[in-house]
């Protein structure tokens, strides 16, 4: 059972960290953040202006790609659950990051906003 509570607490703490991770980003660069967004499927999110950001790709590169800084993590201990679960929960994350960071960049920068 100590396995279990261990793979939850690594778990909660690295979608906590991953999204934290996305708000010092757009807090650095004063992005205005209209609303934090959870949708019915659990997805979770940050509404903002789009016109801060949109035609900066170094901006748009570290909003989607600097969470998955947290997959390093489990190089501390391989063995552990607890910190097993930062890479597993940060991939997974950051695939529909890199799904909207390349969706934004194949699109004009009149059609970005």
């Amino acid at each position: 059972m100590e396995v279990i509570w261990r793979i939850l607490i690594g778990f909660f703490l690295a979608f906590v960290l991953h999204e934290l991770t996305h708000l010092l980003v757009i807090t650095y660069y004063k992005i205005p953040c209209k609303a934090i967004v959870i949708t019915k499927y659990s997805a979770f999110g940050f509404l903002v202006e789009n016109e801060k950001y949109v035609n900066n790709k170094k901006i748009l590169f570290l909003l989607h790609f600097l969470p998955l800084i947290w997959c390093l993590v489990a190089l501390i201990n391989l063995q552990e659950p607890y910190l097993l679960m930062f890479p597993l929960v940060n991939l997974s994350g950051g695939v529909g990051d890199m799904y909207y960071f390349f969706k934004i960049i194949s699109l004009s920068p009149e059609q970005r906003v």
